[in-house]
C-alpha cells in the first residue's frame, strides 16, 4: 500500500512539473513488473529536484530553448566532458621519469654573450684586485723603510730625497764650477744682477754673450751670425704683458697674474688673444671678460723688471712675475734659445728644458707662423 502510494505520488509530481523536461518519463513507471522500477524512480526523483533547483538560473539566463533542457544535465552529470574511461587498470604500472639535478644555481641556463660578459667582468675585477694589492705592498714597504731606515726616521728620507732632488738638478755646483757666470768686471749692474740669479736659482746652463751695438738695426740671418745661433728660430724676444681686466693687483698669482713675460720666438707673430685665451684655460671658473692683455705701458714695465726696452730677460727681475713660453719654442733642436741679457748689448742663451724647470714657465701657443713675405722682410 504504501509502495502504491509512493509511486503514485511520484507519478503526479513528475506529470506535474512543467513541460518540457530534460528526460522522458518513462511508460513503465508504474508498473510492479519493471525489473528497473526503483532505479528508474530514483532517476525521475532526482531530476525532479534538479529542475526545481536550477528554475531560477534558467531564468535569470536568456538561453535558448535548447539550452534550457541542457541546463539539467550539467547537475546530472559534473563530469561530462572529462576522461569518462571504463577500462580496467594498465597492466604494467607507470614509471616516473627520473629528474635530474640543476647544473646551476640559475632557474635557466645563462646565455653565451651574457656568460662572457660576466667572465670579463670577473676577470677586470681580479686584476683590480691584484693592482690594489702591489699599491699596499708597495705602500708597506715604503712604511717600513722609513721606520727602520737612516737616523731620524721619514725626516731623514725627506732629507735625502731633497738632496737627490738636488743633485739630479745640479743646483749644488758651487758658483767656482760655473766660469761662464763668474762676475765680470765689466758686467753691468743689472748683468751682474742677472749672473748672481742664474748661480742662485739653478740656471747653470745660462751663457751671456756681448754683441756689437748696431744688433737690432741688423737682419736675424746677421743676429744668427753674431750669437752663433743654430738657427734664425732660436732667437726670441721677451715682453711685459698686462691684463687690464685683472681682478689682481700684483703677480703673486701664477695662475692669475697683472703681468705676465711673455717669450716668444722673432720667426712668429705674437698674439694678445691667445694669451687671453691661455689664462683663462687656469681659471675655468671665470669669464672671458676678465682676461684683456696688452703690453704693459713702458714706464711701468722698466719698473717691474728693472732694465730698459731691448734688454728684458725672462728671470732675474725686480718682482718676481710669472712666465709665459711659446710652445714652439720646446720643439727647437737643438734645445736651446736666445734672449735679452739685462743690457741692450748683452744677450744670454738658456736651454729651453732647464728654463721652464727652474721658472715653472707656463708652455702654450701664443703666437703664429709670419708669412713668407714678412719672413723674408726680417730675415733677409
Amino acid at each position: 500500500m504504501m509502495g502504491s502510494c509512493l509511486r503514485v505520488s511520484l507519478s503526479s509530481a513528475l506529470h506535474a512539473l512543467p513541460a518540457p523536461l530534460p528526460l522522458p518519463i518513462p511508460p513503465d513507471l508504474l508498473c510492479p513488473r519493471c525489473p528497473f522500477r526503483d532505479e528508474i524512480l530514483a532517476v525521475c526523483v532526482f531530476l525532479f529536484l534538479t529542475h526545481c533547483m536550477c528554475g531560477r538560473v534558467r531564468r535569470a539566463l536568456p538561453t535558448s530553448h535548447t539550452t534550457r533542457r541542457l541546463l539539467p544535465l550539467l547537475f546530472l552529470f559534473p563530469r561530462l566532458g572529462t576522461d569518462t574511461r571504463t577500462h580496467g587498470p594498465r597492466s604494467s604500472p607507470v614509471h616516473p621519469l627520473p629528474l635530474q639535478p640543476p647544473s646551476s644555481p640559475l632557474p635557466f641556463p645563462p646565455m653565451p654573450a651574457a656568460a662572457a660578459a660576466a667572465s670579463s667582468v670577473e676577470q677586470r675585477l681580479a686584476q683590480l684586485v691584484q693592482r690594489f694589492d702591489v699599491i699596499e705592498s708597495g705602500l708597506k714597504h715604503v712604511q717600513q723603510q722609513l721606520r727602520h731606515g737612516a737616523p731620524g726616521g721619514a725626516a731623514a728620507g725627506a732629507a735625502s730625497s731633497d738632496a737627490s732632488l738636488c743633485r739630479a738638478s745640479s743646483t749644488a755646483k758651487a758658483p767656482a764650477d760655473l766660469p761662464a757666470l763668474q762676475p765680470d768686471p765689466k758686467d753691468p749692474l743689472e748683468v751682474a744682477r742677472l749672473r748672481r740669479h742664474c748661480v742662485d736659482s739653478g740656471l747653470h746652463s745660462t751663457e751671456f754673450l756681448w754683441v756689437p751695438s748696431n744688433y737690432y738695426q741688423e737682419n736675424l740671418q746677421w743676429r744668427r751670425d753674431a750669437l752663433r745661433a743654430p738657427t734664425i728660430r732660436h732667437l726670441c724676444k721677451t715682453v711685459l704683458m698686462e691684463n687690464t681686466h685683472c681682478t689682481n693687483k700684483d703677480c703673486a698669482d701664477r695662475n692669475n697674474s697683472r703681468y705676465y713675460l711673455v717669450v716668444y720666438q722673432y720667426v712668429d707673430r705674437f698674439n694678445s688673444d691667445m694669451v687671453g685665451r691661455a689664462i683663462q684655460e687656469l681659471n675655468p671658473g671665470m669669464g672671458k671678460k676678465k682676461f684683456n692683455f696688452r703690453l704693459a705701458d713702458p714706464a711701468e714695465a722698466e719698473k717691474l723688471t728693472g732694465v730698459r726696452s731691448g734688454a728684458v730677460a725672462p728671470f732675474g727681475t725686480a718682482i718676481p712675475i710669472p712666465v709665459i713660453v711659446s710652445i714652439g719654442i720646446t720643439k727647437l733642436a737643438p734645445p736651446t734659445f736666445y734672449v735679452g741679457g739685462g743690457h741692450v748689448d748683452c744677450k744670454c742663451r738658456l736651454d729651453a728644458a732647464e728654463f721652464i724647470r727652474v721658472s715653472n714657465a707656463i708652455v702654450a701657443p701664443i703666437s703664429v707662423p709670419l708669412t713668407d713675405e714678412e719672413l723674408e722682410q726680417i730675415a733677409d
